[in-house]
């Protein structure tokens, strides 16, 4: 029997991805930064422009990682760093580094075409495609918004510039990256020498494919971050990764972890694992499942108080099996998660006490043990409800 299965389709909160593609000087680095700045949060900048972004320092508040290689590897391991600090918004300024770059992927194939294959290009290509591959993986699974500049090839022509005069004018064609680079992407702009954009692609239904944005900037990055972020939260791959590093996961609880991470298209997404290497969250939690089976864990379940006589058991009270490090925060979710009691209401408020619990996490408000012990407690509540595991596609993140 096939466990294929068609469902109602459900919308979900995106984050942005988003390319900006124009010659040299038409201002990439610049419009992505302020489209950054209109998507909120931290903004990050991955620059392989000689540290050109630092410029614009006094102008837009952001965190800089100057990249002098265009290796693949580089960019999946600042993907992952960026992920780790939360970063909200990221710029890769100029994806194009990473293609045709010093280390990138085009001196890559050369580098295996000349050495290895005897002047074999497709072989050469065989083994590059899985890096190129993982790369995009990274990119798209990325937890925060994602802008990524492109170079087009430099063109010139001459053209009839009014009153009589002739002009030689630089445009740009096609981007200096694979074919159908952006096509998992949400949003193109084309930019020209005179810094303005034309949308050459969009799933945001409020900016059609054609439309001329003058001065695209700020605004048209929160346009954009808004009309995509609208719909159900999908789970973190930092909330998967921390629940896959819980020494008490089962091989089962595992397996059902590693089913929702590919159900959020997030099990090529690149974190930090425990001794800070870049691993793939989905061979994280494979690896993890692993170890549970050696270590042949099973679910523990509080053993029966003995009979005692009270004043004995006064005196040596039984050890506790968990301590937490803020007692007040975890009594007051516990206390919330133990008044969810059954009723067609019961699914609606854990999904809401799970994503302020996931809001209290992101904003550092609560330790990792204590994160973990709750969330456990909430899974069990669901459990006890025979309610479906994690959160579902209607619930609100960071309802109140």
């Amino acid at each position: 029997m096939s466990n294929l299965a068609f469902e109602a389709p459900v919308r979900v909160a995106l984050k942005s991805r988003v390319v900006i593609q124009g010659p040299s000087g038409s201002g990439l680095t610049w419009t992505s930064l302020r489209m950054a700045q209109g998507m909120g949060g931290t903004v990050g900048v991955v620059d392989t422009n000689r540290g050109s972004a630092a410029l614009y320092a006094e102008h837009f508040d952001f965190v800089h990682l100057p990249m002098n290689s265009g290796k693949p590897n580089l960019l999946i391991e600042a993907l992952a760093v960026a992920a780790e600090q939360r970063i909200h918004t990221l710029v890769v300024d100029s994806g194009t580094a990473f293609w045709s770059g010093r280390g990138g992927l085009m001196s890559q194939v050369d580098h295996l075409t000349l050495n290895k294959y005897n002047g074999n290009n497709n072989k050469a290509w065989g083994e590059t495609r899985e890096l190129e591959q993982n790369l995009f993986d990274a990119l798209l699974s990325f937890p925060g918004h994602l802008i990524v500049t492109l170079r087009t090839r430099a063109d010139y022509q001459l053209q009839d510039l009014g009153e009589g005069r002739m002009g030689v004018v630089k445009y740009g064609t096609k981007p200096e990256q694979r074919d159908n680079f952006d096509a998992d992407f949400h949003f193109t702009l084309s930019l020209d020498m005179a810094h303005a954009g034309t949308v050459t692609k969009s799933r945001v239904l409020d900016i059609p494919v054609g439309a001329a944005i003058e001065e695209p900037g700020e605004d048209l990055g929160k346009l954009v971050a808004s009309w995509l972020g609208s719909g159900a939260e999908m789970p973190d791959a930092l909330d998967i990764r921390d629940q896959a590093l819980d020494p008490a996961m089962t091989d089962d609880d595992l397996r059902e972890l590693h089913r929702l991470a590919g159900k959020s298209n997030l099990l090529r997404a690149a974190v930090l694992n425990e001794h800070d290497e870049v691993e793939a969250l989905g061979a994280l939690i494979v690896r993890e499942g692993e170890q549970a089976k050696k270590e042949n864990r099973r679910r523990t379940r509080p053993a029966a108080a003995p009979e005692q006589p009270a004043r004995e058991a006064q005196d040596s009270p039984p050890a506790p099996e968990y301590v937490p490090d803020d007692k007040a925060f975890v009594a007051q979710w516990a206390h919330a998660i133990a008044g969810i009691g059954g009723g067609e209401n019961a699914e609606q408020d854990l999904n809401t006490v799970e994503a302020n619990l996931r809001q209290e996490k992101a904003d550092g408000a609560v330790s990792q043990h204590d994160y973990v012990h709750v969330y456990r407690m909430l899974e069990q509540r669901r459990t006890s409800l025979g309610l479906p595991y994690g959160q579902p596609h209607d619930a609100t993140a960071g309802a109140q």
